[in-house]
């Protein structure tokens, strides 16, 4: 009898594994759900344990009965129910296992789809994108090279089979390749890619997995990319270093919150902010701390100018802060009345920043923003300008001008070295996005899904483009990059657009 049982166990449990399907066919995503009911079962089965015991108190006489009945029928059939139990419990093992082994991904985490379709063309040189926006004027445009004459949507780029995708990253286009981190969202989880475009055949040339969303705008200087990852409530984020060519990791660095700035490159020192753990230099090409200045809650892109590392606070004590560039030294601070948002630049003796009292999500009860000129060497107040409602955007440096986008649906351009009003433009949306700027234009995009160029001399448009034609309810926060004489932007609903072509060419998708 007992040979037989353990024959029919043996049998029960060939089944899961003999019909276990290909471990590439579940989901990754299932992994998360999985993990978090695997681990309350113990809690589940206590509760189900108090509730029969609970029911057995107050049951009625006959019901008792039928329960003692049962169990007298099994305490006779020790053998059987042990059998029985066993099969159940190791196959709902072996089914767990297979379930998960589908999910895990066993490849590297950089998938090159350029290389292996052979179909992406030679990386071409290109300017260094050392900071967000390009440089330390902010101006999201590096080569030198006019931008697009028309508003024709060249091409859009769409990640298939991903959940609701958001671009809050600005890309970094360095000679013929596009870099933007993205953030993926989902019932249970939420992660992250940093994708490489190719930007004359549209091919994605590779792209970098990270287990937690990026917001953060990648800096590339000397064939590597540096990115961030997380949001305002992650912590233990990392700021990682990409091979620019192919994707592979070089470095990461962990802080204990987040990093949703980009890091300012110079000298080969890398200077970044991490949420509430502060802002840290460190060796770019080691990835190893130089020096650490904690204790304050900033999430902006760092300035670097004359020995001084330049940035503000946007949580707690708000403040502008100057330290020392070789060891972090505080040099002077400045409180101010509300978040320190706007991404520095400088001109001459002085440095530029922005004010809210929103965020990037909504305004503040009481709408105020301004911009603060600030004297580089002691911090007094050189000349501020009121807008009306929060500045979020970089404040772009271009001639003797400073140009930055407002809350309040206008784009003003100021006389850089007193404040003094050169022009104010209404485009009718919350201006969030970064404008990008050069020789002849500006290009600005709005919270409504609206591009625009505007005439450099006068303000007055020279085209627009409605992003919305592509998908209802589209967003700009990640801000327009002017290269290769065309405009490129991240948006929300899972879309990068090019802009500035002859033709619409197909939407390019994650193969």
């Amino acid at each position: 009898m007992q040979k037989t049982l353990w024959l029919l166990t043996l049998s029960l449990l060939s089944v899961p594994v003999c019909f276990a399907s290909p471990a590439n066919a579940v989901i990754p995503q299932l992994i998360g759900p999985l993990t978090a009911l695997l681990s309350i079962i113990p809690q589940i089965l206590a509760f189900v344990g108090v509730a029969i015991v609970t029911s057995l108190v107050f049951a009625r006489d006959s019901t008792k009965m039928v329960f003692y009945k049962v169990r007298d029928f099994f305490t006779v059939r020790r053998t059987i129910l042990s059998v029985v139990s066993l099969v159940v419990l190791v196959g709902l093992a072996v089914f767990t296992f297979q379930l998960v082994e589908r999910g895990i991904d066993h490849s590297k985490p950089t998938v090159d789809i350029g290389t292996q379709q052979q179909k992406e063309s030679k990386m071409r040189a290109g300017s260094s994108w050392y900071t967000f926006r390009g440089d330390a004027n902010r101006t999201g445009n590096v080569d030198g090279l006019p931008g697009p004459e028309n508003g024709t949507l060249s091409w859009p780029f769409s990640p298939k089979n991903r959940k609701m995708v958001q671009f809050f990253s600005s890309p970094a286009v360095v000679g013929n390749r596009l870099y933007i981190g993205t953030a993926l969202g989902g019932f249970f989880s939420a992660s992250g890619v940093t994708y490489c475009i190719d930007t004359d055949t549209k091919e994605i040339v590779w792209q970098h997995e990270s287990d937690i969303p990026i917001a953060s705008s990648p800096a590339v200087v000397a064939g590597r990319v540096y990115i961030g990852e997380g949001f305002h409530e992650d912590s233990g984020c990392q700021l990682r270093c990409l091979d620019a060519q192919t994707g592979d990791p070089i470095w990461s660095f962990t802080t204990a919150s987040h990093v949703e700035s980009t890091p300012f490159i110079t000298k080969g020192r890398l200077y970044f902010t991490a949420g509430a753990d502060g802002i840290y230099c460190i060796d770019a090409l080691a990835g190893e701390e130089i020096w650490h200045f904690p204790a304050v809650h900033a999430d902006m892109s760092p300035l670097v100018k004359d020995g001084k590392v330049f940035f503000g606070t946007g949580y707690g004590d708000y403040k502008v802060y100057a330290v020392d560039a070789d060891n972090g030294k505080e040099i002077w601070s400045k409180s101010m009345p509300y978040s320190v948002w706007g991404n520095p630049s400088s001109h001459q003796n002085l440095v530029y920043f922005g004010l809210s009292t929103g965020n990037f999500a909504e305004s503040g009860p009481n709408p105020k923003g301004k911009v603060v000129a600030f004297n580089i060497e002691n911090g007094d107040i050189a000349w501020e300008h009121k807008a009306g409602d929060g500045v979020l955007t970089a404040i772009v440096v271009h001639d003797d001008y400073v140009t930055f986008g407002s809350r309040d649906g206008h784009v003003y351009t100021l006389k850089a070295t007193n404040g003094d009003i050169h022009r104010e433009k209404d485009l009718g949306s919350p201006v969030l996005s970064s404008p990008a700027v050069t020789k002849d234009a500006m290009y600005v995009a709005t919270e409504d899904g609206m591009i625009y160029s505007l005439n450099i001399a006068n303000g007055d448009v020279l085209w627009e483009y409605n992003a919305r034609t592509i998908k209802a309810g589209l967003k700009f926060i990640s801000s327009p990059t002017i290269a290769n004489e065309k405009l490129y932007i991240g948006s929300s609903l899972s879309y990068i657009l090019c802009v500035g072509g002859d033709k619409v060419d197909q939407t390019i998708e994650d193969r």
